[in-house]
């Protein structure tokens, strides 16, 4: 886990403090554990620099992300949280600025508005984004789309709450472009049977047929919610190069 006093502290006490000290219980975080892959992932890969967060609240995946950034030279962390000021108390740039990070910046407009932004200045430059925003459907294929079009082949896009149902569909859809190989899933981050149970489903019935055939409920939890841990990465391999006419089912 990354060596970092404030996380600890957060963990342990489940109290979390904006700038002027003023404590809140913490309601929404990644766990310690998601935490401690995104820490070891970012480490693992120095060619890491540049990188993006949809959603803070507390902050501690930022935290997580950049202390494995920290001794590195020539980062940079983009926030893009349009409810840290208001809904967080800002908590989560405090928590930053307590741990001495000085090289994040927070954009306070939703990922919508932000995300086209980046694009038109910064296409293809980021080198690891983390997607943990607005949890609707459209809108995380939104911020998948973007993040997509904005990270660098090589580069990592994580995906949080992906046993969401409406997160879990985006990334069954998002899990079929060629242009992306999803990492091996760590034993940390499993759901044991059931994973494995929706492994052989798919084997046995190919989700093309499988949604042809099963109820939506049914279809939904087995062929999306049980396929994926709580939190998923994909590597960019290659360009998309995709037709205007790509699809697949999902």
């Amino acid at each position: 886990m990354a060596a970092n006093p404030i996380i600890d502290e957060i963990y342990k006490t489940r109290i979390v403090r904006d700038a002027s000290g003023n404590e809140y219980k913490l309601s929404a975080e990644v766990d310690s554990v998601e935490g401690d892959y995104l820490y070891r992932l970012i480490s693992s890969d120095v060619l890491i620099k540049k990188t993006l967060e949809v959603g803070c609240a507390s902050g501690l995946s930022s935290l997580h992300i950049c202390e494995a950034l920290r001794t590195r030279p020539g980062v940079s962390h983009v926030i893009i949280d349009p409810y840290q000021t208001d809904v967080w108390h800002g908590v989560g740039v405090a928590n930053l600025e307590r741990a001495n990070i000085g090289f994040f910046r927070l954009i306070s407009e939703p990922s919508e508005l932000a995300l086209p932004d980046l694009l038109r200045t910064q296409p293809e430059s980021f080198d690891f984004i983390f997607i943990d925003g607005w949890h609707t459907f459209d809108h995380t294929m939104l911020d998948i789309f973007y993040a997509n079009r904005l990270v660098r082949v090589g580069g990592y896009i994580a995906i949080d709450d992906c046993s969401w149902t409406a997160v879990s569909a985006a990334v069954s859809y998002y899990g079929n472009y060629p242009s992306y190989e999803q990492l091996r899933r760590p034993a940390m981050l499993a759901h044991t049977w059931q994973q494995r149970l929706a492994r052989i489903a798919r084997v046995v019935l190919p989700p093309g047929v499988a949604q042809m055939i099963l109820p939506v409920g049914i279809y939904d939890r087995v062929y999306r919610r049980m396929s994926y841990p709580s939190m998923v990465v994909f590597k960019k391999i290659a360009e998309d190069t995709r037709s205007w006419t790509w699809f697949k089912p999902f």
